[in-house]
């Protein structure tokens, strides 16, 4: 077996985790621009009569739209289905120095992500004419502009059905009931169908009344859950903080403390999850309100965003922070995991307040840079600099902060005892 030696810019993992924090912000900072601005000029190609026809307001929405959707198909939902579901299989069979590693897996997630938006979305358009993809990508008249930009909207936010619904049979059911049933692609390919089952009905009986304004003449046919998509939406971001806690540096905890078996202890995270989805967003409503941190800012919205800048922190300590403090420096298991929550509720709540006053001026927020940027708004944009840090670590194992090479032969044939591999210690 082929030795490899790891090399680190920084000894510290506080050095390496603040300075892949900033090399992602970097990143996001060019990243959302150049996608954005490509989707943009190929969409007004492909939809050219529809956007003409319609108005400014609308052409404008659409494109935003198409741009925020490509994004979260191929990036976020990628992102969960193959790193926390399948557990990156087979990300080194070709490559395995990075980057290309990093590159080669990263064009393989964007291919299942258009793979997978083709084959749920275009199915559902055989019935639903706004989800057709002739009307979504292009649309003919002022009448498709408008039902296409229903249906960005509506499929756009798969990807939070995607979150609410998928994530939690990993991080809280462990993937149960398949885990240790077969070998490891079984239980993941497994999981994976019933997470995109789940997935479906949460986004048909959630995301797309939130979205979809049908009616039958003058009576509207459903309701936004929660009275609207702002509400709902902090809903979801405070429930995502605990169903993603026990994986992400919670050591299992909370929903430890009331099983320790599967699915009990699955069912225990999710009544945890969902009670801190109700209880969450009144609170922290109580005490920003009277802060007015954005004027004009619906007060659920920016509920909404510090909830995300937490989750934004949370997932940041686990993946360039590797989850510090670790079991070395504080043994007891309570109080290290209190440290953790000290950063990730401290941080994140830090984190979010600046973001809530500067995100007009970022370009994956709200700035277009005098170049007609797509904006991803206070809530998508947190997802820019989310996606570029969980792909760094991911998908390219904090490359170049972290650099993996293969042992010199040399090196090895040096060590007393000859070498390691032919010792059977590989």
């Amino acid at each position: 077996m082929e030795q490899h030696t790891t090399k680190r810019q920084f000894e510290s993992p506080l050095a390496t985790g603040a300075a892949a924090l900033v090399l992602s912000f970097i990143a996001a900072m060019l990243i959302w621009p150049a996608w954005s601005l490509t989707v943009k000029a190929i969409y007004q190609n492909l939809a050219a009569a529809g956007l003409a026809a319609a108005d400014p307001k609308t052409a404008g929405n659409l494109i935003g739209s198409v741009a925020r959707g490509t994004f979260f198909w191929t990036v976020i939902n990628s992102w969960i289905w193959l790193t926390l579901v399948m557990g990156n299989h087979g990300k080194s069979a070709v490559a395995t120095r990075q980057p290309w590693t990093g590159i080669r897996y990263t064009l393989i997630a964007f291919c299942a992500g258009a793979v997978g938006f083709l084959v749920l979305i275009s199915f559902l358009g055989i019935w639903w004419k706004p989800f057709s993809l002739a009307v979504m990508f292009t649309p003919g008249s002022a009448a498709e502009a408008h039902l296409a930009l229903e249906a960005w909207e509506a499929s756009n936010f798969y990807a939070l059905a995607v979150i609410i619904a998928q994530i939690p049979l990993v991080s809280l059911f462990q993937k149960w009931p398949f885990a240790g049933k077969g070998e490891k692609p079984f239980e993941s390919w497994a999981t994976l169908a019933l997470g995109t089952a789940v997935t479906f009905i949460a986004w048909m009986a959630l995301i797309v009344p939130s979205w979809m304004k049908l009616a039958i003449g003058e009576e509207q046919v459903v309701t936004a859950p929660l009275g609207g998509w702002p509400a709902f939406a902090a809903f979801c971001q405070a429930y995502v903080i605990f169903a993603i806690m026990p994986v992400e540096g919670g050591e299992l905890y909370p929903m430890k403390f009331f099983a320790k078996k599967q699915p009990f202890m699955g069912i225990a995270g999710f009544i945890i999850a969902l009670a801190a989805g109700f209880l969450l967003p009144p609170a922290i409503k109580a005490v920003i309100v009277p802060l007015n941190l954005v004027p004009g800012l619906p007060a659920d919205v920016a509920v909404a965003s510090l909830e995300l800048s937490v989750i934004v922190f949370m997932l940041a300590w686990h993946h360039l922070f590797d989850d510090y403090p670790n079991a070395q420096l504080v043994p007891g298991t309570a109080a290290r995991i209190l440290c953790r929550m000290a950063a990730w509720f401290g941080g994140g709540t830090l984190y979010g307040i600046v973001w809530l006053k500067s995100f007009k001026l970022i370009p994956y927020g709200a700035n277009d840079l005098g170049m007609g940027v797509p904006p991803l708004g206070v809530l998508a944009g947190q997802f820019a600099l989310l996606m570029t840090l969980l792909l760094l670590n991911t998908f390219f194992d904090k490359w170049p902060l972290v650099r993996t090479a293969p042992e010199p032969a040399a090196s090895r044939a040096a060590v007393p005892g000859g070498n390691p591999a032919e010792q059977g210690n590989c």
